[in-house]
């Protein structure tokens, strides 16, 4: 690559950061929307997924952070997502990687970890599951 193209590719960084956290504003204003006729208890469980992508958002970890039996968390979050919370987690770390592969040069495997998938070939399943492809053919077609 010639040192042209290395410096036409910094003056677009800035840009594409401006671009991202002007889809994420967006994104947050839509959602915060959306929920407002979700209960509090989904309303925090949700803001709690969304905060930490990366972090422990296991059905028993999300009822301990909230206070609430996890049983009760399951029930009620399905019944006003109409989604499961593991559905709706992995659902969330799959748009993030999305966002990574279309917008950074990370590895797979730096990706599926900032996503919260310590197992890449897991991370690599679910993300074929929902998206019907694997994320290096995701990244190669986009």
């Amino acid at each position: 690559m010639t040192g042209d193209m290395l410096g036409k590719d910094r003056d677009v960084e800035p840009l594409l950061e401006l671009m991202q956290e002007s889809a994420r504003r967006y994104c947050r204003l839509v959602r915060g929307r959306a929920l407002d006729s979700s209960s509090p208890t989904v309303r925090r469980a949700i803001a709690c997924i969304q905060s930490d992508l990366a972090g422990d958002l296991s059905l028993h970890s999300l009822a301990a952070t909230l206070s609430v039996n996890a049983s009760y968390l399951s029930n009620l979050f399905k019944k006003e997502t109409g989604s499961t919370l593991t559905d709706y987690v992995n659902r969330k770390r799959i748009d993030h990687g999305i966002l990574l592969l279309n917008s950074t040069t990370l590895q797979i495997q730096t990706i599926a970890q900032d996503c919260g998938f310590l197992d890449l070939h897991y991370f690599c399943r679910i993300f074929k599951k929902a998206t019907g492809t694997t994320p290096t053919a995701y990244r190669k077609e986009n």
